[in-house]
Formats: C-alpha cells, structure tokens, sequence
C-alpha cells in the first residue's frame, strides 16, 4: 500500500512540475504602458546586478568585455573583417597586396 502512496507522490509532483513549467513558459498579455513601465524598472535591476557581478568576479566581467568586442567585429583591439563588412574599408591581415 505504501509504494503506491509513493508512487502518486512522485507522479504528483512531476504532473505538478509540468504544470508550472508549461504556465511558465506562456507569454503574458501587456499594454504598452505597462511594458514600458516594466522594461524601465528591470532596467535599474539590471545594471545594479551587473555592477554586483563585476566586484564579486573580476574575470567573469572581461568576459563580457571580450564577448560585447568580438560581436562588434574587434579581435585583440583591432578590427577584423565579417561577412558583411565592406571589403575596401579593411585589409585582409596576411594579405601580400600591398
């Protein structure tokens, strides 16, 4: 008797987990008043959490650094090339064409 207490405590608790999960991943209806307000509040949260992250771990904030410079095109400092960069404005490093 007691393994099916156990049992339905169990499938309980991931039907349970499911639920929340499937609620959770809902988009939620806002007016646009109401999205700003939100989105300008989070805003303070945020950049006060950043500041936190930087003084607890030092190298995970150059991380960031680093990410934020290579997803605006800079390697090392200096600027390299993308797909959709212009060829003309940047030599190709290497390039024997001079």
């Amino acid at each position: 008797m007691s393994d099916w207490i156990g049992l339905s405590v169990i499938i309980a608790i991931i039907c349970g987990a499911l639920w929340f999960f499937s609620t959770l991943g809902k988009p939620y209806d806002a007016t646009p008043e109401e999205f700003e307000r939100r989105a300008r509040e989070g805003g303070y949260m945020r950049a006060g959490l950043f500041g936190l992250i930087q003084l607890l771990n030092p190298k995970g904030a150059k991380a960031i650094e680093v990410q934020r410079d290579l997803k605006s095109g800079y390697y090392n400092k200096k600027r390299v090339p993308g797909d959709g960069d212009d060829s003309s404005k940047f030599k190709v490093q290497g390039s024997k064409s001079d």
